[in-house]
């Protein structure tokens, strides 16, 4: 009886001896915690630590939702001053901890690991993988059109040449020859002469440019042909004639003088041509045959577009001395950008240009439309005039 009883005291206090150890421990969890504010501590290398917390109610609610957000939740303090203890005492068992970016969210259950892992899992539907697609799309759009592109550089622009077929129309080959040059070389046409209206419709239909050659007075007395102009001539008589002159050539578009080293030094004839081109909105061309001549510069003064020759190819009717010339117009082009050169329908020029501007291409030049060049002066004098 004795030894019965005995075994009965001895499994009452086994009993009571488990019953206490949760409440022991709940205990001295909630004693701790009454002694600091809670501080959440996070250690790449180990454990997060819970350290120890005034407010039970928070600390729990703090300690259920870090649990799977944190990895093993520790007690702080009692191993770290035990040096017996190799171990921190461990809240639930230990798991593989998976990092969050954000785990202090509103709904933190649906950034749980698990969650995140099986939302992973999941594969996107037709309309949600469309609108990602589009989405992406739009961004490297909008991406691309903010990038930074470096400067496309511009192919440098060639030295520019021009020329500029004078004396056209008393003679039917010198036409034909120079009709048959390239397009880009211009022509000037005498008024009234047999082949001059032939010559202006056949350039007009190769859509070439097409100048009057107005014959003007020189120093020497030469003789001028029909629709000459000559510095005796009163205002009405020069106008009327140059008009006449300009009316008998269709598609023409510019002017330049034919002879005329007296006539282009004269500023009131200059004045009176360069009014009549400016009702007819036609460029001038000065010649150049005087350095004395003013007719570029009333020709700017009254708002026309204009430029003066440069080169004479055939002032010498030979090929080498042509040759020397154009070499020369070679040099000036390179030298300033343009360069002008007029030369005349003689079969001497005629064969020269045939020939040497199909190599054209290997002089680091190019053969430029005569409109190409002109200055676009001012036009304060072309205003004040009106």
């Amino acid at each position: 009886m004795k030894n019965a009883l005995t075994r009965k005291e001895k499994g009452l206090n086994l009993l009571r001896k488990v019953l206490l150890i949760p409440l022991v421990f709940v205990a001295m969890t909630s004693g701790a915690q009454d002694q600091a504010e809670p501080r959440i501590e996070t250690n790449t290398a180990g454990p997060v630590v819970l350290q120890k917390a005034r407010d039970k109610a928070t600390s729990a609610k703090t300690t259920a939702d870090l649990l799977h957000w944190l990895g093993p939740i520790v007690l702080d303090g009692s191993y770290a001053s035990d040096p017996e203890k190799t171990s921190p005492r461990v809240l639930g068992p230990v798991t593989p901890w998976t990092p969050v970016v954000s785990p202090l969210l509103e709904s933190l259950s649906d950034l749980t690991p698990e969650a995140t892992a099986n939302a992973s899992k999941q594969e996107p539907t037709k309309d949600q993988s469309e609108v990602a697609e589009q989405a992406t799309d739009e961004l490297e759009e909008k991406s691309t059109s903010l990038a930074v592109k470096p400067a496309e550089k511009e192919a440098p622009q060639l030295p520019k040449i021009v020329i500029l077929i004078d004396d056209l129309g008393y003679n039917r080959k010198g036409m034909e020859a120079a009709l048959d040059l390239p397009p880009e070389v211009a022509l000037a046409i005498l008024p009234s002469t047999p082949f001059a209206l032939k010559t202006a419709e056949v350039s007009q239909q190769q859509k070439r440019i097409t100048l009057l050659h107005a014959p003007m007075e020189n120093q020497r007395e030469l003789k001028l042909g029909p629709g000459g102009l000559y510095a005796n001539m009163t205002e009405q008589e020069l106008k009327n004639s140059l008009i006449k002159d300009i009316d008998s050539l269709p598609g023409i578009v510019g002017v330049n003088n034919h002879m005329g080293s007296l006539l282009t030094t004269k500023q009131t004839s200059m004045n009176w041509v360069m009014e009549t081109l400016q009702e007819r909105s036609l460029f001038f061309i000065d010649s150049l045959t005087s350095p004395k001549s003013v007719a570029q510069q009333t020709a700017q003064d009254y708002g026309l577009r204009t430029v003066s020759r440069d080169v004479f190819l055939d002032n010498i009717r030979n090929e080498k001395a042509i040759d020397k010339q154009f070499n020369r117009l070679l040099k000036t082009a390179r030298s300033q950008g343009v360069a002008l050169a007029i030369g005349h329908p003689y079969p001497e020029t005629m064969a020269y240009l045939h020939k040497r501007l199909q190599q054209i291409d290997g002089d680091g030049v190019q053969l430029a439309p005569l409109t190409d060049i002109l200055i676009v002066p001012s036009k304060k004098l072309a205003q004040a005039q009106h």
